[in-house]
């Protein structure tokens, strides 16, 4: 019997979503040195890429799913 991994919750939708809000925050705010503002930005562009991927995967595993059965 296999145990399965534990779910880690960054992969969870609602933490991509919140930490892509964050991210895009601090990005916007200009009492934050230029530096933290690009890589907020970077962080906040890729946290809503990998929200996305992931988003996609859950719809296309629903799909197959559904076909199946």
């Amino acid at each position: 019997m296999a145990v399965a991994g534990k779910r880690s919750y960054l992969d969870t939708p609602g933490y991509l979503a919140f930490l892509a809000v964050v991210a895009f925050w601090a990005a916007a705010s200009s009492g934050s040195p230029l530096y933290v503002r690009a890589l907020a930005g970077i962080t906040a562009a890729l946290a809503t890429a990998h929200l996305a991927v992931l988003l996609v995967k859950r719809r296309r595993d629903r799909r197959t799913v559904a076909d199946g059965s």
